[in-house]
């Protein structure tokens, strides 16, 4: 759709797309088609000219006999779905350039079936000369999310630590993030990347079989490299948060029962050092108080609250029973730590934008939300969040799919209120309604969801979002295979 837009367009400059914004998930890394996998490491091995040597990072691989194993036991991933993980520098390049063109797949589609099994191979596999000709007629800039590394990457502290203290683990993830830095990272702010980061990558690169102090150079230097933070040099200007890698996770303690022990909450997606950091870059590109911001947040700031109130409510509080479900239900929205709110709008007040819109993806789901904030004694400011989500990947399937579907529906019937109001105490807790009115309060928010189509305030069918702006207004389009839906805001 994309693609069609900018050929309908190509002649017209005021009427063509400005920019692309690819807001993470950009490839799976370990969700791969047991059909696709055997052809992925065939063509790493020719593509890098050599094979990774994985026992010699870790003798334990050879206790297992599928990926799968692999990924939970050595390498201490969480991914549920991990048979065909990727886990060489070859195979992450592969999926780039498999996702990103068709140059490797002319090879490949002969040797594929032509059964129902591959339908939907061939058919992703025909439609990547559109990618690659919007690639390549668009300043298209990108943000990392978990599956682009490994599904649930940094979800908790104590993941990040148990992945980085396996040899294998933290192969994997400098691997990916080497794929990452080449495919996405690089062209978004080129001027960060000096010899001193060139160096060991590209003798690691080079090297193989590897030299252990160029090894050991380079993986450090990768892993500690961020946040991926960077400014689009667009107009408005767009500040693209890396939510992965400045992350940083506090401890509660439950009030009402002293027996239960302390907990993590969700993460805090963006620490006081990334703050610092994105403030800084903002600031150098020339940006200033009173012009308009847009923020590309990989996880929407606002989340549909009939579902997040319910895994606040209910499956949240199962962590401190030992159950794993923060892996299970990625319990890692914004609104699952209050601290990490009350800091975005900290920074939102001192920065004093004229406009604040927030582009977002990775819910499974389409939105617009329109949020009025009251921040302390500040004047009152408007944000607008636009969520296009999922471009390719339809997750609302099955019993559970149908349950949140309903959830949906329900909410949007049954609503009596057009806004949800939602305070922050001085603890900085979040409570709603008649709850707000004993507590003393920091930050107030009223949410509106606005509808997305005619019928619904989400839309859960493959879209890829068009946003315009001019003097006041914003407009939000979903383009879609089917059709294309306005909404004004």
């Amino acid at each position: 759709m994309g693609d069609k837009l900018l050929e309908k367009h190509q002649l017209y400059p005021t009427k063509r797309p400005a920019a692309l914004f690819l807001t993470g998930d950009q490839i799976y890394a370990d969700d791969v088609s047991e059909h696709l996998f055997p052809f992925i490491r065939k063509i790493a091995g020719t593509l890098m000219g050599y094979e990774e040597d994985l026992p010699a990072i870790d003798e334990r691989i050879t206790n297992y006999t599928n990926r799968k194993q692999i990924s939970k036991y050595v390498c201490k991933f969480t991914s549920r779905k991990s048979s065909n993980h990727l886990f060489t520098l070859g195979e992450y390049s592969t999926m780039y350039l498999l996702s990103f063109g068709p140059v490797l797949w002319k090879d490949i589609l002969p040797q594929l079936s032509n059964t129902s099994n591959n339908a939907d191979i061939i058919s992703f596999a025909n439609s990547t000369f559109s990618t690659q000709r919007l690639l390549a007629n668009i300043p298209t800039y990108m943000i990392c999310d978990d599956h682009d590394i490994t599904d649930d990457w940094n979800i908790t502290k104590k993941w990040k630590e148990n992945v980085e203290n396996s040899p294998l683990g933290k192969h994997v993830l400098a691997n990916a993030l080497t794929a990452y830095f080449a495919f996405q990272g690089w062209g978004n702010d080129p001027s960060r990347f000096s010899s001193d980061f060139f160096l060991p990558l590209t003798e690691y690169v080079k090297n193989n079989p590897f030299n252990l102090h160029t090894y050991k150079s380079w993986i450090n230097s990768i892993i500690g490299f961020g946040p991926w933070t960077y400014i689009a040099p667009t107009k408005p200007k767009v500040l693209c948060l890396d939510t992965r890698t400045s992350r940083e996770w506090s401890y509660y303690k439950n009030q009402s029962n002293r027996w239960i022990p302390p907990s993590t909450s969700g993460p805090e997606l963006v620490n006081e050092k990334g703050w610092t950091f994105a403030t800084t870059k903002l600031l150098e590109s020339g940006w200033r108080k009173k012009d308009p911001l847009v923020i590309v947040s990989p996880a929407p700031l606002y989340g549909m609250e009939v579902i997040e109130s319910f895994l606040e409510k209910y499956i949240s509080p199962l962590r401190n029973k030992g159950i794993p479900v923060t892996t299970s239900f990625d319990l890692e929205a914004w609104r699952m730590n209050g601290k990490g709110v009350y800091h975005f709008y900290e920074v939102l007040m001192k920065l004093d934008p004229s406009e604040i819109t927030i582009l977002s993806g990775d819910a499974h789901m389409a939105s617009a939300i329109e949020v009025w904030t009251q921040f302390g004694k500040q004047e009152e400011i408007k944000l607008l969040q636009l969520t296009s989500s999922p471009l390719k990947n339809e997750t609302f399937r099955g019993v559970s799919g149908l349950a949140l579907k309903a959830a949906i529906v329900l909410y949007t019937i049954f609503q009596t209120e057009d806004w949800i109001v939602r305070v922050c105490d001085e603890k900085q807790n979040f409570h709603y309604d008649s709850i707000a009115e004993t507590k003393a309060v920091t930050l107030a928010e009223s949410i509106h969801y606005l509808y997305v189509n005619k019928k619904s305030i989400t839309e859960l069918s493959n879209n890829l979002g068009l946003v315009s702006f001019t003097t006041g207004q914003t407009y939000h389009q979903l383009l879609t295979a089917l059709v294309t839906k306005k909404d004004e805001a």
